[in-house]
Protein backbone atom coordinates (compact mmCIF):
# COMPACT_ATOMS: atom_id res chain seq x y z
CA UNK A 1 0.00 0.00 0.00
CA UNK A 2 1.38 3.38 -1.01
CA UNK A 3 1.38 5.89 1.85
CA UNK A 4 1.23 9.50 0.71
CA UNK A 5 3.62 11.73 2.66
CA UNK A 6 2.58 14.87 4.46
CA UNK A 7 3.31 18.13 2.71
CA UNK A 8 7.05 18.60 3.24
CA UNK A 9 8.48 21.76 4.77
CA UNK A 10 9.86 24.11 2.11
CA UNK A 11 13.23 24.13 3.86
CA UNK A 12 13.97 20.79 2.22
CA UNK A 13 15.10 20.60 -1.39
CA UNK A 14 12.28 18.66 -2.99
CA UNK A 15 12.79 16.23 -5.82
CA UNK A 16 10.20 16.23 -8.57
CA UNK A 17 8.89 12.85 -7.50
CA UNK A 18 8.35 14.00 -3.94
CA UNK A 19 6.49 17.08 -5.12
CA UNK A 20 4.21 14.87 -7.19
CA UNK A 21 3.40 12.72 -4.17
CA UNK A 22 2.71 15.65 -1.85
CA UNK A 23 -1.06 15.73 -1.59
CA UNK A 24 -1.32 19.46 -0.84
CA UNK A 25 1.63 20.73 -2.85
CA UNK A 26 -0.49 22.07 -5.71
CA UNK A 27 -2.33 24.68 -3.65
CA UNK A 28 0.15 24.86 -0.80
CA UNK A 29 -0.22 24.82 2.96
CA UNK A 30 -0.41 28.60 3.48
CA UNK A 31 -3.94 29.88 4.26
CA UNK A 32 -4.86 33.35 3.04
CA UNK A 33 -4.98 36.13 5.65
CA UNK A 34 -8.52 36.97 6.77
CA UNK A 35 -8.02 40.62 7.79
CA UNK A 36 -10.36 42.98 5.87
CA UNK A 37 -7.39 45.20 4.98
CA UNK A 38 -5.13 42.31 3.96
CA UNK A 39 -2.46 42.98 1.37
CA UNK A 40 -2.52 41.01 -1.86
CA UNK A 41 0.50 39.48 -3.54
CA UNK A 42 0.91 37.80 -6.90
CA UNK A 43 3.72 35.33 -7.55
CA UNK A 44 4.63 35.17 -11.26
CA UNK A 45 6.91 32.30 -12.24
CA UNK A 46 8.53 32.02 -15.64
CA UNK A 47 10.57 28.96 -14.69
CA UNK A 48 9.70 25.31 -14.05
CA UNK A 49 8.71 23.80 -10.67
CA UNK A 50 8.52 27.21 -9.02
CA UNK A 51 7.26 27.88 -5.51
CA UNK A 52 6.94 30.83 -3.15
CA UNK A 53 7.49 29.91 0.50
CA UNK A 54 6.11 31.92 3.43
CA UNK A 55 7.69 32.28 6.89
CA UNK A 56 6.58 34.11 10.02
CA UNK A 57 7.09 33.80 13.79
CA UNK A 58 4.60 30.93 14.01
CA UNK A 59 5.90 29.13 10.91
CA UNK A 60 9.68 29.21 10.94
CA UNK A 61 9.78 25.95 8.97
CA UNK A 62 7.73 27.64 6.30
CA UNK A 63 4.47 27.21 4.44
CA UNK A 64 4.02 26.72 0.71
CA UNK A 65 1.67 28.69 -1.52
CA UNK A 66 1.46 26.20 -4.39
CA UNK A 67 3.49 24.96 -7.32
CA UNK A 68 3.72 26.46 -10.80
CA UNK A 69 4.89 25.17 -14.16
CA UNK A 70 5.26 21.51 -13.29
CA UNK A 71 4.81 19.49 -16.48
CA UNK A 72 2.85 16.74 -14.71
CA UNK A 73 0.59 18.92 -12.56
CA UNK A 74 -1.88 21.67 -13.28
CA UNK A 75 -0.93 25.05 -11.85
CA UNK A 76 -2.55 26.10 -8.63
CA UNK A 77 -5.59 28.28 -9.29
CA UNK A 78 -5.16 30.52 -6.23
CA UNK A 79 -6.59 33.98 -6.96
CA UNK A 80 -7.58 36.85 -4.66
CA UNK A 81 -9.12 39.37 -7.07
CA UNK A 82 -6.24 41.78 -7.62
CA UNK A 83 -7.00 45.05 -9.39
CA UNK A 84 -3.88 45.01 -11.58
CA UNK A 85 -3.88 42.03 -13.98
CA UNK A 86 -0.97 39.64 -14.35
CA UNK A 87 1.65 40.36 -17.04
CA UNK A 88 0.67 39.08 -20.47
CA UNK A 89 3.84 37.01 -20.70
CA UNK A 90 3.34 35.29 -17.33
CA UNK A 91 3.99 31.58 -17.76
CA UNK A 92 2.20 30.82 -14.49
CA UNK A 93 1.05 32.74 -11.44
CA UNK A 94 -0.78 32.49 -8.13
CA UNK A 95 -2.19 35.08 -5.72
CA UNK A 96 -2.41 35.16 -1.92
CA UNK A 97 -3.52 37.50 0.86
CA UNK A 98 -1.03 38.61 3.52
CA UNK A 99 -1.54 40.05 6.99
CA UNK A 100 -0.51 43.71 6.87
CA UNK A 101 1.90 45.53 9.14
CA UNK A 102 4.04 42.58 10.27
CA UNK A 103 7.41 41.55 8.91
CA UNK A 104 7.49 38.19 7.17
CA UNK A 105 10.07 36.32 5.15
CA UNK A 106 9.38 35.13 1.60
CA UNK A 107 11.49 32.83 -0.53
CA UNK A 108 11.29 32.01 -4.21
CA UNK A 109 12.45 28.54 -5.15
CA UNK A 110 12.98 26.52 -8.31
CA UNK A 111 13.79 22.81 -8.35
CA UNK A 112 14.58 21.44 -11.78
CA UNK A 113 15.78 18.07 -10.49
CA UNK A 114 19.41 18.98 -11.16
CA UNK A 115 19.53 22.54 -9.83
CA UNK A 116 17.88 24.48 -7.03
CA UNK A 117 17.91 28.25 -6.82
CA UNK A 118 15.90 31.14 -5.46
CA UNK A 119 16.01 34.18 -3.21
CA UNK A 120 14.80 34.88 0.32
CA UNK A 121 13.95 38.37 1.56
CA UNK A 122 12.29 40.27 4.39
CA UNK A 123 9.00 41.96 3.63
CA UNK A 124 6.39 43.99 5.52
CA UNK A 125 3.11 44.24 3.57
CA UNK A 126 1.08 47.43 3.86
CA UNK A 127 -2.66 47.45 4.45
CA UNK A 128 -4.75 47.13 1.25
CA UNK A 129 -1.63 47.22 -0.92
CA UNK A 130 -0.95 45.00 -3.91
CA UNK A 131 2.42 43.48 -4.80
CA UNK A 132 3.97 41.23 -7.42
CA UNK A 133 6.97 38.92 -7.10
CA UNK A 134 8.44 37.87 -10.44
CA UNK A 135 10.74 34.85 -10.59
CA UNK A 136 12.65 33.79 -13.70
CA UNK A 137 15.89 32.27 -14.91
CA UNK A 138 18.25 34.19 -17.14
CA UNK A 139 21.73 33.14 -18.29
CA UNK A 140 21.91 30.36 -15.67
CA UNK A 141 20.90 32.74 -12.87
CA UNK A 142 17.63 32.90 -10.95
CA UNK A 143 16.26 36.43 -10.74
CA UNK A 144 13.64 37.62 -8.24
CA UNK A 145 11.94 41.03 -8.47
CA UNK A 146 9.44 42.65 -6.10
CA UNK A 147 7.11 45.41 -7.30
CA UNK A 148 4.28 47.51 -5.86
CA UNK A 149 1.15 47.43 -8.02
CA UNK A 150 -1.21 50.40 -8.38
CA UNK A 151 -3.92 51.73 -10.63
CA UNK A 152 -3.18 55.39 -11.44
CA UNK A 153 -5.50 57.33 -13.74
CA UNK A 154 -6.81 54.06 -15.11
CA UNK A 155 -3.30 52.77 -15.86
CA UNK A 156 -1.40 49.85 -14.34
CA UNK A 157 1.71 51.04 -12.53
CA UNK A 158 4.51 48.72 -11.36
CA UNK A 159 7.09 50.28 -9.04
CA UNK A 160 10.21 48.25 -8.16
CA UNK A 161 10.89 47.68 -4.44
CA UNK A 162 14.40 46.80 -3.26
CA UNK A 163 14.71 43.19 -2.16
CA UNK A 164 16.48 43.12 1.18
CA UNK A 165 17.57 40.06 3.15
CA UNK A 166 18.24 40.89 6.80
CA UNK A 167 18.16 39.06 10.10
CA UNK A 168 14.73 37.62 10.85
CA UNK A 169 14.61 37.80 14.67
CA UNK A 170 11.26 36.02 14.88
CA UNK A 171 12.92 32.79 13.75
CA UNK A 172 16.56 33.31 14.75
CA UNK A 173 18.20 30.04 15.79
CA UNK A 174 15.20 27.91 14.87
CA UNK A 175 16.75 26.12 11.88
CA UNK A 176 19.49 26.27 9.24
CA UNK A 177 17.65 28.93 7.24
CA UNK A 178 17.52 31.24 10.25
CA UNK A 179 20.72 30.54 12.19
CA UNK A 180 21.54 32.04 15.54
CA UNK A 181 23.07 35.50 15.29
CA UNK A 182 25.03 37.59 17.75
CA UNK A 183 24.02 41.15 18.65
CA UNK A 184 25.99 44.06 17.28
CA UNK A 185 28.55 45.77 19.51
CA UNK A 186 31.02 48.49 18.53
CA UNK A 187 33.82 45.92 18.63
CA UNK A 188 31.95 43.37 16.53
CA UNK A 189 30.99 46.01 13.97
CA UNK A 190 34.64 47.03 13.69
CA UNK A 191 35.67 43.41 13.12
CA UNK A 192 32.95 42.86 10.53
CA UNK A 193 33.98 45.98 8.65
CA UNK A 194 37.58 44.76 8.60
CA UNK A 195 36.47 41.40 7.15
CA UNK A 196 34.40 43.16 4.50
CA UNK A 197 37.24 45.53 3.59
CA UNK A 198 39.41 42.49 2.82
CA UNK A 199 36.79 40.95 0.53
CA UNK A 200 37.18 40.32 -3.19
CA UNK A 201 34.43 42.79 -4.01
CA UNK A 202 35.92 45.71 -2.09
CA UNK A 203 39.35 45.07 -3.59
CA UNK A 204 38.04 44.83 -7.15
CA UNK A 205 35.17 47.33 -7.15
CA UNK A 206 36.57 50.44 -5.52
CA UNK A 207 38.47 51.96 -8.47
CA UNK A 208 37.35 55.64 -8.68
CA UNK A 209 38.37 55.76 -12.34
CA UNK A 210 35.59 53.31 -13.17
CA UNK A 211 32.78 55.34 -11.61
CA UNK A 212 29.84 56.17 -13.87
CA UNK A 213 29.36 59.92 -14.38
CA UNK A 214 26.06 61.78 -14.51
CA UNK A 215 24.90 63.16 -17.85
CA UNK A 216 26.73 66.36 -18.72
CA UNK A 217 24.71 69.37 -19.99
CA UNK A 218 26.13 68.69 -23.44
CA UNK A 219 25.02 65.06 -23.33
CA UNK A 220 21.53 66.12 -22.24
CA UNK A 221 21.35 68.57 -25.15
CA UNK A 222 22.33 65.80 -27.57
CA UNK A 223 19.76 63.33 -26.21
CA UNK A 224 16.99 65.93 -26.36
CA UNK A 225 17.91 67.01 -29.90
CA UNK A 226 17.81 63.38 -31.04
CA UNK A 227 14.42 62.86 -29.43
CA UNK A 228 12.98 66.02 -30.98
CA UNK A 229 14.11 64.91 -34.42
CA UNK A 230 12.58 61.47 -33.95
CA UNK A 231 9.27 62.75 -32.59
CA UNK A 232 8.72 65.49 -35.14
CA UNK A 233 5.96 66.93 -32.93
CA UNK A 234 5.26 70.46 -31.77
CA UNK A 235 5.46 70.14 -27.99
CA UNK A 236 5.55 72.96 -25.42
CA UNK A 237 8.79 74.06 -23.78
CA UNK A 238 7.52 72.68 -20.44
CA UNK A 239 7.60 69.18 -21.93
CA UNK A 240 11.26 69.44 -22.86
CA UNK A 241 12.12 70.99 -19.51
CA UNK A 242 10.57 67.99 -17.79
CA UNK A 243 12.26 65.67 -20.29
CA UNK A 244 15.63 67.16 -19.34
CA UNK A 245 14.87 66.82 -15.61
CA UNK A 246 13.91 63.16 -16.04
CA UNK A 247 17.07 62.39 -18.00
CA UNK A 248 19.21 64.14 -15.41
CA UNK A 249 17.54 62.22 -12.57
CA UNK A 250 18.17 58.93 -14.37
CA UNK A 251 21.79 59.86 -15.01
CA UNK A 252 22.24 60.78 -11.35
CA UNK A 253 20.65 57.50 -10.26
CA UNK A 254 22.96 55.49 -12.50
CA UNK A 255 25.97 57.45 -11.27
CA UNK A 256 25.02 56.36 -7.75
CA UNK A 257 24.64 52.71 -8.76
CA UNK A 258 28.04 51.63 -7.48
CA UNK A 259 27.63 53.46 -4.16
CA UNK A 260 24.15 52.05 -3.54
CA UNK A 261 25.22 48.56 -4.59
CA UNK A 262 28.17 48.66 -2.21
CA UNK A 263 25.95 49.88 0.66
CA UNK A 264 23.53 46.99 0.19
CA UNK A 265 26.38 44.56 -0.32
CA UNK A 266 27.95 45.54 3.00
CA UNK A 267 24.58 45.24 4.75
CA UNK A 268 24.14 41.73 3.33
CA UNK A 269 27.69 40.77 4.25
CA UNK A 270 27.14 41.97 7.84
CA UNK A 271 23.95 39.92 8.01
CA UNK A 272 25.96 36.78 7.26
CA UNK A 273 28.87 37.70 9.51
CA UNK A 274 26.53 38.12 12.48
CA UNK A 275 26.42 34.32 12.61
CA UNK A 276 30.09 34.23 13.68
CA UNK A 277 31.12 34.46 17.31
CA UNK A 278 33.70 36.98 18.50
CA UNK A 279 36.59 34.50 18.24
CA UNK A 280 35.79 33.67 14.61
CA UNK A 281 35.44 37.33 13.71
CA UNK A 282 38.76 38.11 15.37
CA UNK A 283 40.43 35.39 13.32
CA UNK A 284 38.88 36.41 9.99
CA UNK A 285 39.66 40.09 10.59
CA UNK A 286 43.41 39.50 11.02
CA UNK A 287 45.68 40.42 8.09
CA UNK A 288 46.85 37.30 6.31
CA UNK A 289 50.49 36.46 5.71
CA UNK A 290 51.53 36.50 2.05
CA UNK A 291 51.49 32.71 1.64
CA UNK A 292 48.80 31.96 4.21
CA UNK A 293 45.60 30.39 2.97
CA UNK A 294 42.31 31.60 4.47
CA UNK A 295 39.86 29.16 5.99
CA UNK A 296 37.68 27.36 3.47
CA UNK A 297 34.57 28.80 5.12
CA UNK A 298 35.96 32.30 4.74
CA UNK A 299 36.85 31.72 1.09
CA UNK A 300 33.44 30.19 0.33
CA UNK A 301 31.66 33.18 1.87
CA UNK A 302 33.85 35.62 -0.04
CA UNK A 303 33.07 33.94 -3.35
CA UNK A 304 29.36 33.77 -2.53
CA UNK A 305 29.35 37.46 -1.69
CA UNK A 306 31.03 38.30 -5.01
CA UNK A 307 28.07 36.69 -6.77
CA UNK A 308 25.71 38.50 -4.40
CA UNK A 309 27.34 41.81 -5.33
CA UNK A 310 26.43 41.31 -8.99
CA UNK A 311 22.88 40.29 -8.08
CA UNK A 312 22.48 43.41 -5.95
CA UNK A 313 23.92 45.55 -8.74
CA UNK A 314 21.40 44.15 -11.21
CA UNK A 315 18.65 44.99 -8.75
CA UNK A 316 19.86 48.57 -8.30
CA UNK A 317 19.99 49.01 -12.07
CA UNK A 318 16.49 47.56 -12.42
CA UNK A 319 15.14 50.00 -9.88
CA UNK A 320 16.75 52.99 -11.61
CA UNK A 321 15.46 51.92 -15.02
CA UNK A 322 12.00 51.15 -13.64
CA UNK A 323 11.66 54.55 -12.00
CA UNK A 324 12.94 56.24 -15.16
CA UNK A 325 10.44 54.45 -17.39
CA UNK A 326 7.63 55.34 -15.00
CA UNK A 327 8.56 59.04 -14.97
CA UNK A 328 8.83 59.14 -18.75
CA UNK A 329 5.52 57.30 -19.21
CA UNK A 330 3.72 59.73 -16.91
CA UNK A 331 5.22 62.64 -18.83
CA UNK A 332 4.11 61.35 -22.24
CA UNK A 333 0.62 60.60 -20.92
CA UNK A 334 0.35 64.09 -19.45
CA UNK A 335 1.21 65.74 -22.77
CA UNK A 336 -0.76 63.33 -24.99
CA UNK A 337 2.31 62.11 -26.87
CA UNK A 338 1.12 58.51 -27.22
CA UNK A 339 -1.94 59.61 -29.20
CA UNK A 340 0.38 61.01 -31.88
CA UNK A 341 3.51 58.88 -31.69
CA UNK A 342 3.51 55.08 -31.45
CA UNK A 343 7.02 54.91 -29.95
CA UNK A 344 6.18 57.06 -26.96
CA UNK A 345 7.31 56.18 -23.45
CA UNK A 346 4.90 53.58 -22.07
CA UNK A 347 4.52 51.54 -18.93
CA UNK A 348 5.05 47.81 -19.29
Amino acid sequence: MLRLPRCPAPLLALSTSLVLLGGCSVNGSYPDAIEPDAAKLRFVANTSNATLDYFDAAHCDGQTTGILNNMLLSDTARRVGMSVPAPKDARGYLEVKLKPGEQIYLRTNMNSGYAVCGKGFNFTPEANAEYEVTFKTEKNFCLTQLQRLQRVDGKDVRTPIPIVKKDFPACAGRNALFPKTYPDTPHRLELMNRVIDKSLVVKVKTDPAKEIESYSPEKLDTLISERKAKLGLDLPADYWTLYRENLKTFGDDMAQKKTRTMERFKDEYQTRLRQLNDEQLEQWAQPKATNAKPEKAETDLDVAMMLEYFRIGNGVTGEAVGHHLERMAQMDERYGVCARFAECWKRN
